[in-house]
């Protein structure tokens, strides 16, 4: 959990970020502008060979001579780097929204309690805080020393600071969560999302009807899929029966084991021990080649002979390929990935992050929501590879 890092970083970069924030939309909208244009220049040099015509609810949106683009096709083109362009915009309308709803709010409670807006928000503040634990501040200060001033009472200074700020973000947090909730207050924007499809043979565990498709993109030599593992273990507790957890491969080129890890999880998937060979994969990142691979097969119980074959035909060489593909199609790229009923969440995610869009989606089905069992640590680093 990157708390002292992050908050001492953002100390000096408030005013930048409060400025960069307010043209955030503004940017992305001439990246889009600028991204369709590079999109239609490329789709203008093979046109002669695709021959495209507009037919039915399929406009053109470019013409060479007789020839036609039309939208689907500049969609194929363009479509990873909409996704996440497409992702932004949602992220930074919805942003917009819960800081209006929340501004209102607050004045409207205020007012109630014949205070400023001001007066009621510091008032609600200082109701929850409290000091930070002792035994926090010296195990951050130990964690992150490195990155804080020389000076020890200044380095006590900064991670109390930053202590304080966190607790005051969970406080405005959890006020603005109580304050959309008495007012039934809703963001009724639909968030971008991706079709996939889960083909027969792909792994899967959790109910085939359940609410939430989990589809995860994973390279079984990165590091961070490694780290997130623990995460979607959790979730998989927490909403027991609610999650379909779907797996699939995005080997990088720079992980020269990962694209035989993930035919040989198919292999043991063959025997029935799909699930069993990808959690000693991961906990083997270092040490797992071909000849590991096949003493585990052994150690699982399953058929050396007819494991080894498997490998050796190269047999689901074509279907990891397959998965690569796919996840580059969506603009994935780097591991981990995932799509949350459709939603791409980039990145080795700290818990509450899966737990906000899934929480979301499961209320957008009229479903109730479980409460958390156990205070969780978000993970250290939202990363991928």
């Amino acid at each position: 959990m990157e708390l002292v890092a992050s908050i001492v970083g953002q100390l000096s970069r408030q005013t930048a970020s409060t400025v960069a924030g307010r043209k955030q939309e503004d940017l992305m909208k001439t990246w889009m502008m600028s991204l369709t244009g590079v999109a239609l220049a490329a789709a203008a040099t093979v046109a002669c060979a695709q021959q495209p015509a507009a037919v039915g609810d399929d406009p053109a949106v470019a013409k060479i001579g007789d020839e036609v683009i039309t939208e689907s096709q500049l969609e194929e083109l363009a479509g990873p780097s909409l996704v996440s362009l497409r992702q932004q915009i949602y992220d930074a309308k919805v942003n917009s929204l819960k800081t209006e709803i929340f501004e209102r709010l607050l004045v409207k409670a205020a007012a109630a309690e014949d205070m400023t807006r001001d007066e009621y928000l510091a008032k609600r503040i200082a109701e929850k805080s409290t000091e930070p634990d002792e035994g926090k501040i010296v195990k951050m200060m130990t964690q992150y020393r490195a990155r804080l001033a020389e000076d020890d009472l200044q380095a006590r200074q900064q991670v109390v600071q930053a202590l304080m700020q966190q607790q005051q973000r969970a406080v405005m947090d959890g006020l603005r969560e109580e304050l959309f909730a008495t007012a039934g207050a809703r963001i009724l924007l639909d968030p971008p999302r991706i079709e996939v499809a889960i083909a027969d043979g792909t792994p899967t565990r959790g109910p085939s009807d359940a609410p939430i498709v989990l589809v995860e993109y994973t390279d079984y030599q990165c590091p961070f899929c490694m780290r997130v593992q623990p995460t979607i273990t959790a979730l998989m507790e927490r909403y027991d029966g609610q999650i379909q957890h779907v797996f699939k491969n995005l080997p990088l080129p720079n992980h020269n084991q990962a694209q035989l890890a993930g035919e040989a999880a198919y292999c043991a998937q063959d025997q029935g021990q799909y699930w069993q060979f990808h959690d000693w994969l991961f906990q083997n990142q270092r040490t797992m080649n071909r000849e590991t691979m096949i003493a585990q097969a052994g150690e699982l119980g399953m058929d050396v002979e007819v494991f080894e074959a498997c490998i050796e035909k190269q047999t689901y060489a074509g279907r990891v390929v397959s998965d690569a593909q796919e996840a580059r199609s969506f603009g994935i790229t780097g591991t981990p990935g995932f799509l949350v009923n459709g939603r791409v969440l980039s990145g080795a995610q700290p818990l509450e992050s899966f737990e906000t869009v899934i929480n979301e989606e499961l209320r957008r089905r009229g479903l109730e929501v479980p409460e958390k069992k156990t205070a969780e640590e978000p993970a250290e680093e939202t990363a991928a590879e």
